[in-house]
């Protein structure tokens, strides 16, 4: 069954999950050798960016980024893993989560830096447009989506409170 534009009506959450490595360059970190927060969180969006557009088949465009908190130091030299999945899909909006992971050099073990979850709108012409509904199929990816969806009540709910008229 095929969805608006010829898009499938649903996707499994594995079809949006996207990958990225960079490593920590003299550029990318502050007086303390470690990355600038601004850069991982550029390359956080980028990675959600492209895992928002793997899942709805168009341009995503970031309407909300949840906050960020850093677990641990990157730090000049460290290999970097993101890693996104879509978590959840609404009418036109997604929840990505992504993580960021460094890689001790000789050991190649991985310490979680941070976390976060994004939402992206689906845009086709400069208008938002249906997201394909994600096919759970795993009691983890129904966690995920159930955790989302509360995520996404609470920004409705703060939303409602201010008057503000944003996209959550």
């Amino acid at each position: 069954m095929s969805g608006p534009y010829g898009l499938p009506a649903s996707r499994p959450p594995s079809d949006s999950f996207t990958e990225m490595t960079e490593m920590v360059l003299p550029q990318h970190t502050n007086v303390v050798g470690t990355a600038f927060g601004g850069v991982i969180m550029s390359w956080v969006d980028i990675c959600a960016a492209i895992s928002a557009q793997r899942h709805c088949g168009e341009v995503a465009v970031t309407a909300r980024i949840d906050a960020m908190e850093f677990h641990a130091p990157i730090r000049l030299g460290d290999v970097v893993r993101l890693t996104a999945r879509v978590n959840a899909a609404f009418g036109s909006s997604m929840e990505v989560g992504v993580r960021v992971e460094r890689e001790d050099r000789r050991t190649q073990e991985r310490t979680v830096c941070v976390e976060s979850f994004l939402t992206f709108v689906n845009v086709v012409d400069g208008r938002t447009q249906p997201v394909p509904k994600l096919l759970l199929t795993t009691d983890e990816e129904r966690a995920l989506e159930q955790a989302a969806r509360e995520r996404r009540e609470q920004r409705l709910a703060g939303r409602a409170q201010s008057g503000r008229n944003v996209a959550s």
